[in-house]
């Protein structure tokens, strides 16, 4: 097996910071070595940087490490944000937060392109794409100089399709950027017998101007540059983040196209969110450790 990293997503913005240190052990318990640096957890470092040094002392009393960080994203941080005051300031807490994920040994950094403008003001793909590239081009450098890998996550908008995922990647061509795969965005863009646009809800059918565009081949597209993965479930419709089983994705084959089929992949993300899938901590271990034997 490759020499891959697997590590837990936990939405701790539910929970108080008294309860950090019972919910790090409660992983560990679990056999749990690595959590999701989250979105949120780098957002309010950025506010309050104290909060990394409360982090820092949970996991050397737990032994839990946080890895694999995921970017801080919304309209203030993507980098499709067209606000000109704003852009500077994005470039620089993105760079921030990835010295923060090498520091804790991250090796990939999960961002977003952004889909304010392209959903909410109709901004067209064209118009979002220079917005999105110059901001990527001005992220390299410092992710050349931490080792770490920009990865550039699908979603379910027309600005963050598989296809214009794979945009962003190619045009820059560079060794550190490459793609994210999330297997739920994938999911819900997946055609599959019986699926009829009126089950999509209507932000949806707003997002698309109408009838939603299917992707086929998600991970196929993205496979050749996948660097990590954020792996939860649904039902084909909307982004539940739900536990392996509650939806209808068939992780005996994701599985083995994960293992075997994505050359570039450093690591393995949970993005279960147990609170809103109504699942414990343990159910949560044990479901990825039978998908995934000796890695999750």
């Amino acid at each position: 097996m490759k020499n891959l990293v697997f590590s837990h997503f936990f939405p701790l913005e539910y929970v108080s910071d008294n309860m950090l240190p019972s919910i790090f052990a409660e992983f560990r318990d679990n056999g749990v070595k690595n959590l999701v640096f989250t979105d949120c957890m780098i957002k309010r470092i950025l506010k309050d940087p104290a909060y990394f040094g409360l982090l820092k002392r949970i996991c050397f009393n737990t032994g839990i490490k946080l890895v694999e960080m995921h970017s801080p994203f919304g309209e203030c941080y993507d980098l499709a944000c067209s606000t000109a005051a704003r852009r500077p300031g994005m470039i620089q807490d993105h760079i921030t937060s990835m010295r923060y994920a090498a520091e804790c040994g991250s090796r990939t950094y999960t961002i977003h392109i952004g889909a304010h403008d392209n959903v909410y003001l109709k901004v067209p793909n064209e118009v979002v794409r220079p917005l999105a590239l110059a901001a990527l081009e001005q992220l390299i450098p410092e992710a050349e100089k931490l080792g770490i890998v920009i990865a550039v996550e699908n979603a379910f908008e027309r600005c963050n399709n598989p296809d214009e995922v794979m945009y962003y990647v190619e045009a820059v061509d560079h060794p550190n950027v490459g793609c994210c795969f999330d297997s739920g965005h994938a999911n819900i863009m997946e055609d599959f017998p019986g699926k009829r646009q009126e089950q999509y809800g209507p932000h949806m059918h707003n997002v698309w101007l109408g009838d939603v565009v299917q992707f086929a081949n998600a991970f196929e597209r993205m496979a050749p540059r996948m660097a990590t993965c954020h792996l939860h479930d649904n039902d084909g419709f909307s982004d539940q983040h739900l536990l392996p089983g509650q939806g209808r994705s068939d992780w005996k084959v994701l599985a083995d196209k994960l293992l075997n089929h994505a050359p570039q992949l450093l690591s393995i993300q949970s993005e279960v969110n147990v609170i809103s899938a109504g699942c414990s901590i343990r159910k949560l271990c044990d479901t990825f450790r039978e998908i995934f034997p000796g890695l999750a």
